[in-house]
């Protein structure tokens, strides 16, 4: 059952692929850990297929918000940025749009199979999955701490950037933690079960 959880080579290339593309548009800004999160996950989910498939659904769903705020704030002046900007947010709005299809239609096409399987038993959590669980923790601990300290230091002021900023993290907080209920409900169900 496990070979099944892979995603198919064209997904994965695409995600490195969708990944390398928004790290380029994205490098001025420096906004690189979600093209950083598409590019690990795309690479090592043939080998740590549910952590690789979580690293690539977050960065993407965590890319989208990023790249539509800059598509939107280029579209009234596109000709008006240099030519490096005009043409790499298109090509990485593109291939993350043609990258979600690919992976609802993969979705799609699991969840039918798996409706037609008999379940499968049920095998230890390795490795892989808390390194990268404590990494992301640490990561958006970080984050959040910096900005919880920022507003107890005294600076109350909720600026608009602030707030693009909070939009922007929220879904990756909340698909750390979506990771770490799924690793310890998985952990615990393997050690009632004595596997």
């Amino acid at each position: 059952m496990e070979q099944t959880n892979i995603f198919p080579k064209r997904i994965r290339g695409l995600a490195v692929a969708t990944g390398v593309a928004s790290a380029f548009a994205l490098f001025p800004a420096l906004l690189l850990q979600y093209p950083v999160l598409l590019i690990v996950g795309g690479i090592i989910q043939a080998r740590f297929p549910t952590t690789g498939r979580w690293l690539v659904w977050a960065g993407a769903l965590c890319l989208g918000p990023v790249l539509i705020t800059y598509d939107v704030m280029l579209f009234p002046h596109p000709f008006v940025k240099p030519g490096y900007v005009a043409l790499t947010f298109p090509a990485a709005t593109i291939l993350l749009v043609w990258c979600y299809a690919e992976l609802v239609f993969d979705g799609l096409a699991r969840m039918r199979a798996r409706h037609s399987l008999p379940c499968a038993e049920t095998h230890q959590v390795g490795w892989g999955p808390w390194i990268v669980a404590v990494a992301l923790n640490l990561w958006i601990g970080r984050g959040v701490y910096g900005f919880v300290s920022g507003y107890h230091s005294g600076d109350h002021h909720v600026t608009p950037s602030v707030l693009v900023a909070a939009a922007m993290t929220l879904p990756l907080v909340v698909i750390v933690v979506a990771f770490d209920i799924w690793l310890m409900s998985r952990t615990i169900k393997v050690r009632r079960a004595g596997v």
